[in-house]
């Protein structure tokens, strides 16, 4: 693979060698200029801020290898506060790619965000190398994004994996109305029908909703419906949210019916103060065993010790646990200056058509990048969350490992 890797660079070296034939006008190919659109002060800002601060400790290491080895050449990012608004990431983007940024590393902050900019990219050839967006209508091949996380379908597996475990037989899922809500609703009733398992119609919720009552009265019915057709055992609740999880869980904790049964979620609820710091919805959460699960580096009990080395750089510099997203924003920038190294050249196509081999021979955290067809990190593990008691209240903790190599739940050993 490295002398493979290393013949392709000689020819796209000569490639661009033959283009630049006006020293006068050659831009400083020394300079690596990035462009991280995040939420840094929104409901989402834990993540961005983690993510942030993997990117800018993956650019002090790689600046220190740099001078260390006499090259010249020098990282730097420029970011951005979206509060995961699709108007300012498109306004952004643009100001950003008229500031000479041509590559987009971390973010945006969900698949909504980078749904909403997909088109430009593609048109004007900037790309992005992203951590948080997952939705399944964006793993499209051939096209200026590369996602260093596994899109929803590797989730929906992950998921319905650990419903057989639990041998549910009726799902009711409630989800928001957007590109990842949607999406990965969609994997999952899918997965879960064919799987000879039975989706109740649900509930959709759009974005910006504040009142749940209706919305949880409907659930509940469906809920009692379900227990007397399968028995309450048998019976699990499908939580696919952002920030509103804390809010609807703790008005669910009255109705009927709902605490009779399993809850899941999904990855954008792991590790979220916004459930564990409301007693009510923590000690609901609990009782239902509410199950969240996140695409994991390791297992539930053995995270690899470069990842947990990050990890902490990261809390010391935050005070903030990153979560495998935000984790993966420092292989992004790392990944990005090796590729760059390689082709030395802003010519986005050029770096686009090197990136996946790339990927492919990196592993620093403990985890492979290598990449599918579309251009999505091919698979991972997923780590199952749960909330549990502390001396203080609530916290969360980990509870078992969908193993990707096997398609098996691990429970994590106490």
């Amino acid at each position: 693979m490295k002398i493979k890797l290393i013949f392709f660079a000689l020819v796209l070296l000569t490639m661009v060698s033959c283009k630049k034939k006006d020293p006068e006008t050659t831009p400083d190919l020394n300079e690596i200029k990035l462009g991280a659109i995040l939420d840094l002060t929104g409901d989402y800002s834990e993540e961005g801020l983690a993510g942030k601060a993997a990117i800018e400790l993956a650019i002090e290491d790689l600046n220190q290898r740099y001078a260390s080895v006499g090259s010249q050449l020098h990282i730097s990012c420029t970011y951005a506060d979206t509060h995961m608004d699709t108007n300012v990431t498109q306004a952004k983007a643009k100001e950003m790619y008229s500031n000479g940024i041509r590559l987009l590393v971390a973010g945006p902050s969900n698949s909504t965000e980078l749904k909403s900019i997909k088109t430009w990219l593609d048109a004007n050839q900037m790309l992005a190398l992203t951590c948080f967006s997952s939705s399944p209508s964006l793993a499209i091949p051939d096209d200026f994004i590369f996602r260093l996380i596994t899109d929803d379908n590797v989730q929906g597996q992950a998921l319905v994996s650990m419903m057989q475990y639990d041998s549910i037989l009726a799902l009711i899922p409630v989800w928001r109305e957007d590109t990842y809500g949607t999406g990965l609703y969609q994997t999952v009733k899918q997965r879960f029908e064919s799987q000879g398992g039975t989706c109740l119609p649900g509930i959709s919720f759009k974005p910006g909703t504040t009142s749940y009552q209706d919305l949880i009265d409907q659930v509940s019915v469906q809920a009692g419906t379900a227990i007397a057709t399968y028995g309450a055992s048998k019976v699990a609740v499908l939580l696919i949210s952002y920030q509103e999880a804390g809010d609807f869980l703790k008005a669910s904790a009255s109705a009927n019916n709902l605490s009779l049964v399993k809850w899941y979620g999904c990855d954008a609820n792991v590790q979220k103060a916004t459930i564990t710091g409301d007693p009510v919805a923590a000690q609901f959460a609990k009782n239902v065993r509410f199950l969240a699960p996140i695409m994991g580096i390791g297992t539930a009990g053995k995270i690899p010790v470069p990842a947990q080395g990050l990890a902490f750089r990261i809390f010391t510099k935050t005070g903030l646990l990153p979560d495998a997203y935000a984790l993966s924003a420092y292989d992004a920038v790392q990944i990005y200056g090796i590729t760059y190294d390689i082709v030395r050249s802003d010519n986005t196509s050029l770096l686009k058509t090197i990136l996946p081999s790339v990927c492919e021979s990196y592993n620093y955290l403990g985890i492979s990048r290598k990449l599918n067809a579309a251009g999505d990190l091919a698979t991972a593990n997923y780590i199952f969350w749960t909330v549990t008691p502390t001396p203080g209240g609530f916290g969360w903790d980990s509870f078992a490992t969908w193993m990707a190599d096997g398609n098996y739940i691990w429970l994590k050993d106490k």
